[in-house]
C-alpha cells in the first residue's frame, strides 16, 4: 500500500486532485489557489475565475435572478444531507 499524498499546506490527505498533486506544488487544488493564486481576504471571492467563492457568488446571483430563494434551498439541502 503506498503512503498517501498530504498536502504542505495543510497536511491532510490529496485525493481528488492526486494525480496534480506535482502541479499543484504537492497541495489540494484549493490549497494552492489560496496560497499562490488568491488575492485578498481567503474568505471572499477574488478575481480568478476559477476561484470557488466566485463561482458561489455567480450562481447565487443567477438563482435569485431566476426567483429562488437560495436559503430555503440551502435549508432543504441541510435536511436532505441530514435527514432531518
Amino acid at each position: 500500500m503506498t503512503e498517501p499524498k498530504l498536502c504542505k499546506r495543510c497536511n491532510k490527505p490529496v485525493v481528488v486532485s492526486a494525480e496534480q498533486y506535482d502541479l499543484f506544488e504537492q497541495m489540494h487544488w484549493l490549497c494552492f489557489h489560496l496560497e499562490f493564486e488568491h488575492e485578498g481576504d481567503p474568505d471572499t471571492p477574488c478575481q480568478d475565475s476559477s476561484c470557488p467563492w466566485w463561482h458561489i457568488e455567480v450562481f447565487k446571483a443567477k438563482l435569485k435572478e431566476m426567483g429562488v430563494d437560495t436559503e430555503a434551498v440551502m435549508k432543504e439541502a441541510i435536511r436532505e444531507r441530514w435527514g432531518l
